[in-house]
């Protein structure tokens, strides 16, 4: 606001247009008191009090087509204490503190059709500190800790109904860190490490009964790397290597008592490579080559005592022509031509 100058009662100052740019007192030669300021199209810019020539203390700013967009305290001509925003049509858009012109302290902020969307911190007009989300429809969606407007720190996600979804850390948004993942029964789901919205690092992951189901190491929200399964009575199915949520790599397959059934390669959830197959009592009955979970390719296939029963070619589970096969001393009984047959 310009100096003026100085008047001892109420004035009213115009535009060379002839349109009012001012309605008010004065002291000093500067606007102060109880005011009305216009633009040259005659519409309101500023209705309150004025200190020094400068908006302070309680007063209403409008846009250039005289909409009211904001209503509460000023200092030195800026928005600060206690103030609220409102949107060209009239809503109001923000109800809280002020400071230096932006919204800062605690504060709420509403959508169009007038529910809140956020109730908490405010820091230079973003969200910064603690605060709750809500949906459109006024349903608390998150309650925590934010950054420059993102989510950031410690928190919580809610589904629609408010049951927790999520509880830990977070960056940029993103699930970042710590945190914990719950089925709707509030039963945990995962819990352990995040990287950009992804189980990622090290975890523990869940049936919906709360019985765990695998833990180690996860990316991209993916089993991948070293890991172990378990059944839904916690006993351990597999232990090794994972690739994109399947068992890829070098891994042991085990039964529900804990014996070994298979102990070599698999890929896309198969044996395939090198592998050695057992019985349920522990013993060696198959050692060679797999391809898509089938024994493929060179094997040696064995008795419950260790012994050799056949050795040679494999080829969909079966024994092939060429491969020898022994008594149960060991002797070779066939070479060579063998017909084709059923594994044992």
């Amino acid at each position: 606001m310009e100096d003026l100058n100085e008047q001892s009662e109420k004035i009213i100052l115009y535009y060379k247009n002839g349109n009012k740019k001012y309605e008010g007192y004065l002291k000093n030669g500067k606007l102060e008191g109880k005011g009305i300021y216009y633009n040259e199209n005659g519409n309101k810019v500023y209705e309150g009090d004025f200190k020094n020539g400068e908006p302070e203390g309680k007063g209403i700013e409008y846009d250039e087509n005289g909409n009211k967009v904001y209503e509460g305290d000023f200092k030195s001509g800026k928005p600060e204490g206690k103030g609220m925003l409102y949107d060209k049509n009239g809503k109001k858009m923000y109800e809280g503190d002020f400071k230096n012109g932006h919204s800062e302290g605690k504060g709420i902020k509403y959508n169009k059709d007038g529910n809140k969307m956020y109730e908490g911190d405010f820091k230079y007009g973003n969200w910064e500190g603690k605060g709750i989300e809500y949906d459109e429809n006024g349903n608390k969606r998150y309650e925590g800790d934010w950054k420059n407007g993102n989510r950031e720190g410690a928190g919580i996600e809610y589904d629609i109904s408010g049951k927790k979804l999520y509880e830990g850390a977070f960056k940029n948004e993103s699930r970042e860190g710590k945190g914990i993942e719950y089925y709707e029964n509030g039963n945990k789901m995962y819990e352990g490490d995040w990287k950009n919205g992804n189980r990622e690092g090290k975890g523990i992951e869940y049936d919906i009964n709360g019985n765990k189901i695998y833990e180690v190491e996860y990316k991209n929200d993916k089993r991948e790397g070293r890991g172990i399964e378990y059944d839904e009575n916690g006993n351990k199915i597999y232990e090794g290597d994972w690739k994109s949520g399947n068992r890829e790599g070098k891994g042991i397959e085990y039964d529900k008592n804990g014996n070994k059934l298979f102990e070599g390669d698999l890929k896309n959830e198969r044996r395939e490579g090198k592998g050695i197959e057992y019985d349920e009592n522990g013993n060696k009955i198959y050692e060679g080559d797999w391809k898509n979970g089938n024994r493929d390719g060179k094997g040696i296939k064995y008795d419950i005592n260790g012994n050799k029963l056949y050795e040679g070619d494999f080829k969909n589970g079966y024994s092939e022509e060429k491969g020898i096969l022994y008594d149960k001393n060991g002797n070779k009984i066939s070479k060579g031509d063998n017909k084709k047959f059923e594994p044992w």
